[in-house]
């Protein structure tokens, strides 16, 4: 099982091996190379991403506000359903059939990772 956080849905399609520490990128890599034959589950909290940040301490992001709003913007948005076990093809569903650019832009246009453009609508993988 993965636990994710509604945002890190957005993040693991456009990683490019960019992160916080060696670390980080290592735990994202195995995350990303696991996800399609695991259950996952959606959760606004601290996930199997997070555990292994930087911007952590004691289980609390450092950074909390910011991300609890991108959360809650894919939540609404492309209303994903939370603390359920799904198939990571079913959270893909979700994502193909609420993204727009536009939507894209709502949730990451304030991101640190889309304004040094690492991230692009058009660069997703689904």
């Amino acid at each position: 099982m993965i636990t994710l956080r509604p945002h890190h849905i957005l993040c693991i399609q456009q990683f490019k091996g960019y992160g916080y520490n060696e670390e980080f990128v290592e735990n994202m890599n195995n995350i990303i190379n696991r996800i399609d034959t695991k259950k996952v589950i959606i959760k606004v909290d601290f996930d199997d991403i997070c555990k292994k940040c930087p911007n952590l301490n004691n289980k609390i992001c450092m950074l909390d506000n910011e991300i609890y709003s991108l959360d809650n913007k894919v939540v609404n948005l492309l209303k994903i359903p939370l603390n359920i076990p799904l198939d990571f093809k079913n959270i893909k569903k979700y994502v193909l059939e609420n993204l727009s650019e536009q939507v894209f832009f709502d949730i990451c246009g304030s991101c640190t990772w889309y304004k040094k453009n690492v991230c692009e609508f058009s660069n997703f993988k689904f």
